[in-house]
């Protein structure tokens, strides 16, 4: 998963479209995709991407540990806000990914960029890591097993590897730097 933000104003201004906000939304989504790879300007010059991280193969496993709940149904995310809007909530920007979670940006105004910056802070990582371990556990979130080897030989588990835990660090320091400077958030499956 891809997360990426954008100055707030300059994604409202792209969203506000004389004829609503599917409109906004697709007028955004065409500007999102002709971003550059790396940091900077579309070509119109209307958005700009000021930071981009990558949570690996953990996507799965954030949104469960999180919300409690695994992603069984595609077109809605399991979970309530804020908690499911780290990884899977948001507005869809695109009608073209329906079934499907890869390849569908999700846009996060503002508002819920901070509602979910001020969730992740009140967690206890791992407190919570360690109470839902036998869950995650249970539920075999994508990519959830085989991180490598444990000192016992047995193949360790994205908790036991310290891969989640990164994971969480790296969203929630996202998040924080998001909120404090009023961004907008695009996240993508990839």
């Amino acid at each position: 998963m891809w997360l990426t933000r954008y100055d707030g104003a300059e994604a409202a201004a792209v969203l506000d479209h004389p004829h609503g906000l599917h409109a906004g939304l697709e007028r955004l989504f065409n500007v999102w995709e002709d971003l550059p790879v790396g940091l900077g300007y579309d070509p119109s010059g209307s958005l700009r991407k000021l930071e981009a991280v990558d949570t690996h193969r953990a996507w799965d496993a954030l949104h469960v540990l999180l919300t409690g709940h695994p992603n069984e149904d595609y077109e809605q995310a399991s979970g309530a806000p804020p908690a499911c809007d780290v990884v899977m909530g948001g507005l869809v920007m695109n009608e073209t990914g329906k079934g499907s979670l890869l390849h569908v940006p999700r846009l996060l105004r503002p508002d819920r960029v901070r509602a979910v910056d001020a969730f992740l802070c009140d967690l206890d990582r791992d407190t919570l890591i360690r109470e839902r371990h036998a869950h995650l556990k249970e539920l075999q979130p994508y990519s959830f097993e085989g991180w490598g080897r444990l000192p016992s030989g047995e193949d360790g588990d994205m908790v036991q590897q310290g891969v989640l835990a990164k994971a969480f660090d790296t969203v929630r320091d996202f998040y924080t730097r998001a909120a404090t400077a009023n961004n907008a958030v695009i996240k993508e499956l990839a």
